[in-house]
């Protein structure tokens, strides 16, 4: 399929169409499963006001604007452009909170962009690469922000602005980052960003098995995102998830937990071809989704405190939603569990009203006979826990403003609808 984009004065509809066709041409497809499945989810805008592209984020939509005449002269960009974009998604540039209000916005903005180029073998225009801050400390592999952090110690050792090598392209971005800032402000941003890659790539994942990898602890690279395993970009969008002062909303945080339960994760099922006379002694890496499709929640709550009926409602009409894409298991627990059930729609009362103790819920005998890939725990903290993490993910949805002392686990705030 030909590289060259659509006449500048198409539709929008046009647009999308060449944009599916695009990542939809084998080629692409083969070389980057993972980057065509987010692309197909992304809607493109004919934007003649930005250089070549620009991603932003609106009302809960991604857009990708395109300047089609730029790519009409330059279309052997074009996929390392999209590459580009989609690093810009994944590695939470447009929505994670931790590249706002920086004390340095010009050296965020370079980190930024030399970590969206990385990793990128097809063509770019002139582009900021990790090498030329090589003479700082700069290297291949580290976070956005461990660069930026890199960067303004160097500025503020020496005196003066990081300096690329001799040679080497310095400034400049490869598109245009204007609506990055204002994508940082979106409530969900984060949580949307974390479920776009969980769920596209396990769509992706049903219809492409893993190639053996090369060496035996490595992925193969047509199944990373910017040089990572999908599992791995959702752990680090989920690492924080808003600023401190600002608790995470339970809705939002209920929705980027199951997004974490369905991201794959790479497995050992396979002996290796490269020491064949060891079959079946030496594994080979294997790429596929956790156990299933489908993951298994617990989702616990806390009996003993005063959960009206209001919010016992709300809680059942955002696990109506959950069902469709895990299995909702319920668990009543005060001082002990009292009863569990799979959910069927609906939460009119539950029972206890005792005292609170928050480790029933994670005894093995629990947790073994559900066999579940998480829990999501809606409590007042007032309770004894386990010192110990389980050996599964827990989302605490706190009920009251209060500390909750628990050092395990991510949390949230139960808010009531106004």
């Amino acid at each position: 399929m030909s590289a060259t984009p659509v006449n500048a004065g198409k539709s929008a509809s046009e647009l999308e169409r060449w944009l599916d066709g695009f990542v939809r041409d084998p080629s692409f497809l083969e070389a980057y499963p993972y980057y065509a499945a987010i692309l197909a989810k992304i809607t493109p805008v004919a934007d003649p006001s930005v250089k070549r592209m620009a991603i932003s984020l609106h009302e809960g939509r991604l857009y990708l604007h395109v300047n089609v005449e730029s790519f009409m002269a330059e279309p052997q960009f074009l996929r390392g452009v999209l590459l580009h974009e989609v690093h810009h998604v994944v590695l939470g540039h447009l929505t994670h909170p931790k590249f706002v209000d920086v004390e340095e916005p010009e050296l965020m903005d370079l980190a930024v962009e030399m970590s969206a180029n990385e990793y990128i073998e097809e063509p770019l225009p002139p582009a900021v690469t990790c090498r030329a801050y090589s003479n700082v400390g700069i290297r291949p592999g580290q976070s956005t922000r461990e660069r930026y952090e890199i960067l303004v110690e160097h500025a503020k050792k020496t005196g003066v602005r990081p300096r690329p090598s001799a040679g080497e392209q310095g400034a400049g971005t490869v598109d245009d980052h204007r609506f990055l800032a204002r994508g940082r402000a979106a409530p969900g941003g984060v949580a949307q960003t974390a479920i776009l890659v969980a769920n596209a790539v396990s769509e992706e994942s049903q219809e492409h098995e893993a190639e053996e990898a090369q060496q035996d602890r490595d992925v193969p690279r047509r199944f990373l995102l910017a040089g990572r395993t999908p599992a791995r970009i959702v752990e680090e969008l989920m690492d924080t998830t808003r600023l401190p002062d600002e608790p995470l909303d339970w809705r939002t945080a209920l929705q980027m937990f199951a997004a974490r339960a369905r991201a794959p994760v790479h497995t050992w099922s396979r002996p290796s071809r490269r020491f064949p006379h060891r079959i079946f002694e030496v594994p080979g890496r294997s790429w596929s989704l956790r156990r299933s499709d489908v993951p298994h929640l617990l989702i616990a709550i806390d009996t003993s405190l005063s959960m009206s009926k209001i919010e016992l409602e709300d809680i059942a009409r955002q696990l109506m939603v959950l069902s469709e894409r895990a299995h909702v298991i319920v668990a009543e627990c005060d001082a002990a569990v009292s009863r569990i059930y799979p959910f069927a729609g609906r939460i009119d009362k539950v029972t206890g009203r005792g005292g609170t103790d928050l480790r029933p819920v994670f005894a093995p005998e629990v947790l073994g006979a559900h066999d579940v890939d998480g829990v999501v725990y809606f409590t007042d903290g007032d309770g004894p826990f386990a010192p110990e993490p389980p050996p599964v993910p827990t989302l605490w949805v706190l009920t009251k403003p209060t500390a909750f002392g628990c050092p395990w686990g991510q949390r949230a705030r139960l808010r009531p609808h106004k």
